[in-house]
């Protein structure tokens, strides 16, 4: 009986682990996000309150890095809840991703469509893997 749950639990660690957001998965450096801003290449999306920027990779898994200024957001926590709205849709749809660096900038204050938008932004992302397009 317990040779069974514990085989059940690592199974269950290894689902967990994939679904992670370790630092390999984040843009941390002024110069990563550079590259995305300032490349002629990327893949551009506006939706809702936020753009998304979207640069392909050499090699490697998706890299998200978040742009959530004070000027949009007063207040800390809200700008920690869409931080962290962000950071768990990506961490659920990283395996579908292409090799990309995305850089997600909010524009305005959130609305309550904001959740919805965010998550049909990585189904078009993982559809827009080819030149730079300009989505509105």
């Amino acid at each position: 009986m317990r040779a069974e749950r514990r085989v059940a639990s690592v199974y269950r660690c290894e689902a967990i682990k994939s679904r992670a957001f370790p630092r390999e998965c984040r843009l941390t450096q002024k110069h990563e996000y550079d590259r995305v801003l300032k490349s002629r290449a990327a893949i551009r999306m506006s939706c809702g309150c936020f753009r998304v920027i979207a640069v392909e990779r050499a090699s490697g898994d998706a890299r998200l890095g978040l742009i959530v200024g004070k000027r949009q957001l007063k207040r800390a926590v809200d700008r920690n809840r869409v931080r962290r709205v962000v950071r768990e849709s990506f961490r659920n749809s990283r395996m579908d991703l292409p090799g990309v660096d995305i850089v997600f900038q909010l524009l305005n204050a959130p609305d309550d469509r904001f959740e919805r938008d965010v998550s049909s932004v990585w189904t078009r992302l993982g559809h827009e893997r080819s030149g730079a397009n300009d989505v509105s």
